[in-house]
């Protein structure tokens, strides 16, 4: 079933979901594959979406919204997980994801996706905001995630271990053990030398 635009842009603020592909908005908006880029393209030019990349259209500007429900799985990690988590004070220039997909920079969007082995895609949970959701790495798992890149920031690394639970840090730090390698390796051995 069709809707106009406007019917359509609140059925897409209540659903909370908003980055959206063009196939999850013809179920939405109810009309085929083929005319749904019609609506996108209505909702564009309204003002009431913006075109993110090719076939991906999103009724928000928060670039944590977007970079969560652009990929997917993914969350937020190192310095914004540390923002919204409220353990930093500054707004990062750019959202830095982990995910199981491929490494991908979204430079246009202020977003980067950081691949990680499978098994290490755990600490994170959904949070709310802004009308809608975000994953988001516990501060632990960002401190984790931050050593394993290669992304330390010693000074922010040092405010973040005094406030952060050292148990699971610990937890955490052994799950590295499985996956091997120099990255796994070297938060090892962080974690043994600061958290212990």
């Amino acid at each position: 079933m069709a809707r106009s635009i406007y019917e359509l842009r609140d059925a897409i603020l209540e659903g909370g979901r908003l980055v959206l592909p063009l196939d999850q908005l013809a179920t939405i908006s109810g009309v085929s594959r083929g005319s749904v880029r019609v609506y996108a393209d209505r909702l564009v030019r309204r003002g009431l979406a913006r075109r993110l990349i090719e076939g991906v259209i999103a009724l928000t500007d928060d670039p944590f919204v977007v970079a969560t429900q652009l990929i997917e799985p993914s969350y937020v990690s190192l310095t914004g997980a540390f923002y919204l988590n409220e353990f930093v004070e500054q707004i990062p220039n750019l959202v830095e994801c982990v995910t199981t997909r491929n490494t991908r920079g979204l430079k246009s969007l202020g977003i980067r996706y950081r691949r990680i082995h499978p098994s290490l895609f755990f600490g994170y949970e959904r949070m709310e905001r802004k009308g809608s959701y975000v994953f988001v790495a516990e501060p632990e798992k960002s401190l984790l995630d931050m050593i394993y890149f290669g992304r330390s920031y010693p000074s922010i690394l040092k405010r973040i271990l005094r406030r952060a639970d050292h148990g699971k840090i610990m937890s955490y730090g052994r799950r590295f053990e499985e996956v091997g390698g120099y990255r796994a390796r070297r938060v090892l051995d962080w974690v043994g030398e600061h958290a212990g």
